[in-house]
């Protein structure tokens, strides 16, 4: 009696995807610099949620109708 999975692991051989082609993955994040965790690029965080470490300081001053 033949083998019934010769078939389907022949298949998932053949058609199994070939990662060696110049193709990595990454993460859109950087590290803080006070505790290292990660935290996404491109986004108007602050603070660090971690410790607290300040990314950037903002001294605009919000006006208001008094």
């Amino acid at each position: 009696m033949a083998n019934p999975f010769k078939k389907i692991v022949n298949n998932a051989n053949e058609s199994q995807k070939d990662w060696d082609k110049n193709e990595h993955s990454s993460t859109a994040s950087r590290k803080c610099e006070g505790c290292g965790a990660a935290r996404p690029k491109d986004t108007n965080l602050t603070t660090c949620d971690y410790c607290g470490f300040k990314f950037m300081t903002i001294d605009n001053k919000i006006k208001t109708d008094k």
